[in-house]
This record gives C-alpha cells, structure tokens and sequence, in this order.
C-alpha cells in the first residue's frame, strides 16, 4: 500500500492496483473522488487487460521487507489528506494525530470475549471511533481487526476504550486509543 503518490498538476492519485479475479497488478491513476470510493468500499470496478472483462480491483498488498507488511494505522495516516474534501478546514483540536473521516470496515472483541463486526467513524495513527449498541467502558481493553481485501492477512491490534458519547441512533460514540 506504500505505493500512493499525488500530481500535484492535476491532483490525481497513483496507486497500485491489483484485479480480485486474476490477482494482476498495476499502478492506477484515480481521481480524489474515485480514490475516496475506493477506499471506503475497498473496490471498484476497472478493465482488466488479463481477464478480458470489467472486475472488481483493490488496493495490492506491498511489502516493505519479504514477510512484512506495511502497517493500516500508519497508511491511513500518511494518506489522509485524500480523504478530506478539496478546501476543508484545518482540524483545530487537542488531539495529537489527524483523524481522517473514512469509514472502514472492523472486528472488536471486548473483555468477554463477544465479537462484533462494525464500521470506523474516523481512523488515525494512533486511534479510531466507532458507533455501538453495546456497552463497552472507559479503560476496557479490546482487540480490533482490520481485514482488507488484498491484504496480505488481517491486522489486529490492542485498543482501550478513552471517550463515550450519546451516538445517533440509539447507539453509543466510542474512542478508542491503539497500544503500541
């Protein structure tokens, strides 16, 4: 996934591409929007020149190193000036890293060992939000996965639950802060 770059010309977004049918790859210039897309539904659909007909394509997993990945907190950190709208505002607030409005698909496990599959609100480096119609508590450790298409394998990592809010929907605002 380190293979994202911006034009500055004409604001396009090279990433590395790779079919979900034949698993061929190849760099794609997207637009900011067609990024966006991509990235909150972790496909989109594009020719293939090996398959012959239109497929669904996703991000290709690279490698750093053989045998290891690059890390999802720190790409959609690093990323997340594609994800805010053209002429948003700076965030002006207390929290050290910039939370990025992208709505990521995610698996928690809470202290009683119940999973739950839900939705990122908002995704940094060092944390995330999500919405809940269960209880979780302020201190609670939790364990969250991020599996994504293309992916060499899912990623899990320790969190604990630091904020809680009344949330829309009868359901819960939580933030979450990763352990190192």
């Amino acid at each position: 996934m380190k293979r994202v770059s911006r034009k500055q010309e004409d604001s396009a977004v090279t990433v590395e591409l790779e079919c979900m049918t034949c698993q061929a790859r190849k760099p794609v210039e997207l637009s900011p929007v067609r990024f966006k897309e991509l990235s909150e539904s972790w496909k989109i659909g594009k020719s293939c020149d090996v398959c012959g007909q239109s497929t669904d394509w996703t991000f290709a997993q690279a490698a750093d190193e053989v045998g290891e990945e690059e890390d999802f907190w720190e790409w959609i950190a690093t990323t997340g000036q594609y994800f805010e709208p053209q002429g948003a505002l700076p965030q002006n607030e207390r929290r050290g890293e910039r939370r990025i409005n992208v709505h990521v698909p995610l698996r928690l496990s809470g202290a009683g060992g119940e999973e739950e599959e839900l939705t990122s609100e908002n995704i940094s480096k060092s944390g995330f939000a999500f919405s809940s119609s269960r209880n979780y508590e302020v201190g609670e450790t939790i364990r969250v996965t991020v599996q994504m298409p293309g992916a060499l394998g899912p990623m899990t990592k320790n969190a604990t639950i630091v904020r809680t809010a009344v949330g829309a929907g009868g359901k819960a605002l939580f933030g979450a802060r990763l352990e190192s």
